[in-house]
């Protein structure tokens, strides 16, 4: 894998918050006000029975989210993604603060409580072989070619992990679910998603901290993820 190949193709960032923001018209235009204020472009909005979606069009495209759960307990949620990537996750990250910005400001509580928090990044390389799966069968799990003749042809794989948070019951320690496979529409890339999940709840009035979250994401990747997928090579 080309570690310097590296071209970030989706950023996320999912909030679980506790009381839940009123979903209405009047929410959403104050929401949008807010975030023009805040230096955020959109160019389209809409809202439904349970949710508010705020969004801006390529050549930077960016969707909001604001939902009301239904079931029990009525917790909201704060979806950010960036579905395509043409930006440095600096400037991701960047928007996302002014975005939280401005929700507080549309919503204002001094005590709202973050339950749950979730941070997804996903990314391509190139693959050193002439096919992403070879180089991961092959190379980095060390497998013969033709062990897979049973399974029929292969088009492609990959590897899925799930890593505990080192220290359970701890709000600043995440869970880590990744996935390294071989990109399908072009088979000489290598995918790899990697999420970071904070399920615990953290004490009312806590920061957002996407910065944190965000860039700890990111550098699991550099430190860990690299590290796991060059093992082995000269």
């Amino acid at each position: 894998m080309i570690l310097g190949s590296r071209q970030i193709i989706y950023m996320g960032i999912n909030y679980h918050v506790l009381p839940m923001p009123t979903i209405d018209q009047p929410n959403n235009l104050k929401f949008q006000q807010s975030l023009l204020r805040s230096g955020v472009d959109v160019t389209r909005g809409t809202t439904q029975r349970n949710q508010i979606r705020i969004g801006r069009e390529p050549p930077l495209p960016l969707e909001i989210r604001l939902i009301a759960q239904s079931a029990e307990p009525r917790t909201g949620q704060i979806l950010i993604i960036a579905p395509t990537s043409e930006r440095p996750l600096h400037h991701f990250i960047s928007e996302v603060k002014a975005i939280l910005e401005a929700f507080e400001q549309a919503w204002p509580l001094q005590n709202r409580q973050i339950l749950r928090c979730d941070v997804t990044l996903r990314c391509l390389y190139q693959s050193t072989g002439e096919h992403a799966f070879q180089e991961l069968w092959e190379k980095r799990l060390q497998q013969p070619r033709d062990s897979l003749g049973k399974l029929g042809k292969v088009l492609g794989g990959g590897l899925r992990f799930i890593i505990p948070p080192p220290q359970a019951g701890d709000p600043e320690s995440a869970q880590v679910e990744l996935k390294i496979e071989s990109f399908l529409r072009d088979t000489k890339r290598i995918f790899i998603e990697t999420q970071l999940v904070w399920p615990e709840p953290r004490p009312p009035g806590s920061d957002f901290a996407p910065a944190d979250k965000l860039n700890q994401a990111n550098q699991y990747i550099e430190n860990k993820v690299h590290a796991f997928m060059m093992e082995g090579e000269p």
